[in-house]
């Protein structure tokens, strides 16, 4: 007979959770915190359900973004295809009189036009003229 008891094999044992929200509030010291930090490291531990922040700061963007993307999941494809921004642009706002100005203006110039110009004269000139117009 044998005098020693054998563990099951490691992968038949579930692998403890710690979620986002515990890591998020523990009150351990760094001591502690380290530990947990090793731990998750090495796959003794596994993290479930990380805040929005932990998310955003493992892959490294801004929580923002994190936040951004979560509202837009239905247009994912689009998103990542660079077909759409993933922050739309702002809406425009009052001017003071109750009336609504455009973030930009028509002026009766089309895109292909513009595009057109800036090619010939290049980037540095627009935004140099641009500059000039804001003052």
């Amino acid at each position: 007979m044998a005098n020693h008891y054998q563990l099951p094999e490691p992968a038949a044992m579930p692998i403890p959770t710690l979620t986002g929200r515990f890591l998020a509030h523990n009150q351990g010291s760094r001591v502690v915190r380290a530990f947990l930090a090793a731990d998750l490291h090495r796959g003794v531990k596994r993290l479930d359900k990380p805040t929005r922040l932990q998310a955003a700061f493992l892959a490294r963007v801004n929580p923002t973004y994190a936040l951004w993307a979560e509202k837009r999941m239905e247009e994912r494809w689009q998103i990542e295809a660079g077909l759409i921004p993933l922050v739309p642009a702002a809406p425009a706002r009052a001017n003071g009189n109750g009336t609504v100005q455009p973030i930009v203006p028509d002026v009766g110039i089309d895109d292909a036009q513009l595009t057109h110009i800036a090619n010939l004269v290049g980037a540095e000139r627009m935004l140099a003229a641009a500059i000039a117009a804001g003052h």
